[in-house]
């Protein structure tokens, strides 16, 4: 037992090493503009930076402001109503500098983030920022020669830093010359600057808005994904301005789908016209719990699994609703069979699907459409997995729809449903292989790497 009890110390240890501390840019004494408090996708800059960094789950957020405009923005920001409670606030006079902030708190983690308060960050720069790398005492981002603004020191390094108190750092941007000087092992990593945007002026936060609708783009998203964007965003856009959450937004598209399912039941060509219309308009209003997640950076593994669990619910409304509507219409009982295979092969679809997506993705489920994606195209050579990679754009929420309002047009609903119940079909045991080799194939990197472990490079 006392064994159990000192691991289960050290896991939890070893999970939430990190002490961050977020500097506002009005540490220097600036008061013509606030960039922390100018808002982006509804929430003021120094917010987004403050959940960007709490979704990676450090022990410790220790935000840095001066103490003439520090209550201000601390007021400002609890009127959001969306500022983690465990947030500490250090108040500092005018250009006080980094190695006295850092002396009071280094010696609390294995590693210290640093990260500027003044600007926008796509959500993947703080995953890469919070990857553990103990052979680094150093890990900053840079867009050829400008710093990002965040940094990962190491605890050596951080401890180094607090006790040069002959620097004179007072902005995160200007560690980028000490790591270079001081640090012993340094891992810069270059982003792209579309990944991020600082806030000067009031122009910078359109630059940032413009920036923050190219990350409401997946990169799984195809062509007719990225044609829903088109409709989706400037809608999510709007909803980001209400009290109203992506996981309200689920349950409203399910209503939806279900009032589609509704109208393919009732039979008739007009009724079924009206129902794959009503299931477009579904298949569009789909991606916007993503993007309000995103916007007001709302995303948990809750709503993950919400969304995908409204997203199975609407085939089998759809399709169930499709099976009746063609019974019903063409008085054939056969329509009802071809709905129950169908049915089966999508319930075990998303059975096995749910497996992968557990398997593969772990703790990021919201990743498990690139992941598998990448794992398919590394063995291609496999027929099953080639025809899988290369026709599963077909049983997505974002091309689906469109194909049966086609069908639907022409009076060819049961086309429809036959093919779909085929593809169901072929769709579970795509996804149970794909289950079987992928997991399987995971476990052995994994033991692997625990036996090789790899040796840093200086930089």
């Amino acid at each position: 037992m006392l064994k159990q009890k000192q691991q289960k110390n050290r896991d939890r240890l070893s999970a939430c090493p990190d002490v961050a501390i977020i500097m506002a840019s009005a540490i220097t004494g600036s008061l013509k503009f606030d960039p922390e408090l100018a808002r982006v996708g509804t929430l003021p800059v120094l917010l987004r930076a403050i959940l960007g960094v709490q979704s990676t789950r450090p022990e410790r957020i220790i935000v840095v402001c001066n103490t003439i405009s520090g209550p201000r923005i601390r007021r400002e920001l609890l009127s959001t109503q969306r500022l983690p409670g465990q947030i500490e606030w250090m108040n500092v006079v005018p250009g006080t500098t980094l190695s006295s902030i850092v002396l009071q708190v280094a010696a609390d983690g294995d590693r210290l983030l640093v990260v500027s308060g003044d600007r926008v960050y796509n959500p993947a720069l703080h995953q890469i920022v919070s990857a553990r790398d103990e052979g680094t005492s150093a890990l900053e981002l840079a867009s050829g020669d400008e710093p990002v603004g965040l940094f990962a020191l190491s605890r050596e390094t951080s401890m180094k830093l607090a006790a040069d108190s002959r620097s004179n750092l007072v902005a995160p941007q200007d560690l980028h010359h000490w790591i270079t000087d001081h640090a012993t092992i340094v891992d810069c990593k270059q982003v792209e600057k579309n990944l991020w945007q600082k806030i000067s002026t009031p122009e910078d936060g359109i630059a940032a808005e413009q920036k923050l609708n190219e990350w409401l783009v997946k990169p799984t998203d195809g062509i007719f994904a990225r044609m829903n964007r088109r409709v989706s965003i400037p809608i999510s856009r709007q909803i980001a301005r209400f009290p109203i959450t992506p996981n309200m937004v689920s349950l409203f598209t399910l209503g939806v789908s279900f009032a589609s399912g509704v109208l393919f039941a009732l039979g008739g060509y007009w009724d079924t016209l009206a129902g794959a219309l009503l299931s477009v308009w579904a298949s569009i209003l789909d991606g916007c719990d993503g993007e309000v997640a995103r916007l007001k950076l709302q995303a948990s593994d809750f709503g993950t699994w919400l969304e995908t669990f409204c997203d199975y619910l609407y085939y089998l409304f759809i399709f169930a609703g499709m099976a009746i509507g063609l019974a019903r219409s063409k008085e054939d009982p056969v329509y009802l069979i071809w709905g129950g295979v169908l049915l089966f092969g999508a319930i075990t679809t998303f059975f096995t699907a749910s497996l992968s997506r557990k398997g593969l993705a772990g703790k990021h489920p919201e990743q498990f459409l690139a992941v598998w994606q990448r794992k398919a195209e590394s063995r291609l050579s496999n027929p099953l997995l080639y025809v899988g990679r290369y026709t599963e754009f077909i049983v997505r929420r974002c091309f689906l729809p469109y194909a049966i309002l086609a069908f639907s047009l022409v009076n060819l609903t049961q086309v429809a449903l036959y093919m779909s119940a085929v593809g169901a079909n072929l769709a579970w045991i795509i996804s149970l292989y794909s289950y079987i080799v992928f997991s399987s194939k995971s476990g052995a990197m994994a033991r692997i790497n625990a036996t090789h472990k790899t040796k840093p490079i200086k930089a």
